[in-house]
Formats: C-alpha cells, structure tokens, sequence
C-alpha cells in the first residue's frame, strides 16, 4: 500500500475527472492520500472529499505563504473554525504553511519586504494553533530554510511533529532538521537525472529509511518517465521506485516501512 503524503486534489475535482484519477491511483496500489489545503477557497473542498472519501482521502488546512496577504489573520481565524468541527472529516494536520522568498517581487523592495513580513506573521499565528491543537505540521519552505527552522525554534513548535514537504535542500539541511525530531518527504525531483537534484537524492539517503516519507505534490512535480504531463496520484510509485534503489532496501519492505511512517506521523488509522 502506497500513500500520497502531500497532493493537491483540486484541479482534478474542479475539472470532474477526479473519480478516473482516483481509480487509476487505485490501480497503481495508491489507496490513500493527503490532500493538503493551501488557502480558503479549497479547505471546504477538501472537507467534502474527506466526508465522500472516508478512509482513503484525508485532507489537512493551512494558508500557503503564496496565498498571504493582508486579509490573512482572516483567513486563519477561518481556518480555527474548520478545526472546531469535530466531525470524522476533520482535518489531520496544519498545513501547508511556512515561507516562500522564491515567488516574492524581484523588482518592488518595498513590496517584497512587506510580504516577508506578511508571510512571517501567518506562519507563527498558525504554528501556534498547531501547538495548541497538537495536530501535525506541514512546512512549506522554497528560498526560506534557515528562516523557517529560525521561526520553528523561537515557537517552539514540537518538531517531532513536523515535515518539510517537498524537500529540496541537502544533506546537512536534512541532518539538522532530522536531529530536532522533523524529517523530509521527497517527490518526483528524486526521479530526475541530472547534477542540480543530486543533492536532494543524497537528502533522501541521509535521512534514510526509517522516517521516510513520499508524495507527488500533484498535479506538479511530475515524475520521470512522465516528466511534462500532469502529475496524478497514481505516479507515485515512480517516486517510491527511485527511493527504493537510492536506499538499497527491497520494495516489499520499504513499502510497509512507508506507510507505517506516514500513518504513524499523521495519527491515521492502519
């Protein structure tokens, strides 16, 4: 069984082909999944499809730092009320939430330093509601690594509970994350054969297998051999494929291995 730590069912169930992805995520042994929010138009989608998917689609809600601007302490004070619900869709996690200096403005100072500020301010305000609520922490990070394990530390934030997502960063990134009690989840970059992403392949080996985590991030992030189309849940098993040979663990085991990680961290039910 393979599980999809981190994907974006949005797109899919927008455009109503969501039961074909679906069926073909099943095919390809992907029978669980993680849709992650990232602003408020798509929390109560995903709550919606937790409820019409019990048991195979979970879904987690968080401000994406792409997504801040001043209307955000509304957007959060939101976001606690989908956290009140208490139902059996509820989410499981905070998130995606961090930083983002890759996307900010190249050409307004002013602007860019604004947002920095914005983005800094919604994510301790939603570290803090994951403190309080004890839910797992899905971080965000591009451009933003030493600033986010800086934020992470000042909270006080419970690493044991935490996951960069995406990882992208090497090996000492991986280390001092891994000695604080977080980890990394890796997507498709790990499938790519060239000298940039080395660094992440060596990430993955570094941390290792014991707290392993894969994801497909779709619809981006689209694995080789399929690198150029849409990304799908179902191509995760290219990902867990590479991960496998990068790890030198035999697959059977390194797919049980993975989904007791998953599950585990994110307090699912085998």
């Amino acid at each position: 069984m393979l599980i999809d730590s981190h994907c974006h069912l949005e797109t899919f169930a927008k455009r109503g082909d969501l039961e074909t992805v679906l069926n073909e995520a099943s095919l390809a042994g992907v029978n669980r999944m993680i849709t992650v929010g990232t602003h408020l138009d798509d929390w109560d989608l995903y709550h919606q499809l937790s409820r019409q998917y019990p048991g195979k689609i979970y879904h987690s809600v968080g401000l994406h730092p792409c997504h801040v601007d001043e209307t955000w302490a509304d957007q959060v004070e939101q976001l606690q009320e989908r956290l009140s619900r208490g139902d059996s869709a509820a989410p499981i996690a905070i998130g995606e939430i961090g930083l983002d200096y890759f996307h900010l403005p190249k050409k307004d100072d002013a602007r860019r330093e604004q947002l920095m500020e914005l983005q800094q301010q919604a994510f301790e305000a939603q570290l803090q509601i994951a403190r309080k609520t004890h839910l797992p922490i899905i971080i965000h990070s591009r451009n933003s690594f030493d600033a986010c394990v800086r934020t992470i530390d000042m909270l006080g934030a419970p690493w044991d509970r935490i996951v960069f997502h995406c990882f992208s960063e090497g090996r000492d990134e991986i280390d001092r994350i891994n000695l604080r009690g977080a980890r990394g989840s890796f997507t498709g970059i790990v499938t790519y054969d060239n000298s940039s992403v080395k660094r992440v392949r060596e990430a993955l080996v570094e941390q290792g297998a014991e707290r392993l985590m894969i994801e497909t991030d779709c619809p981006y992030l689209t694995p080789e051999p399929h690198r150029g189309s849409e990304n799908r849940p179902a191509l995760l098993r290219h990902t867990f494929l590479a991960a496998a040979s990068l790890l030198e663990v035999p697959v059977d085991e390194l797919e049980a291995l993975i989904a007791r990680n998953t599950l585990s961290f994110f307090g699912i039910e085998p």
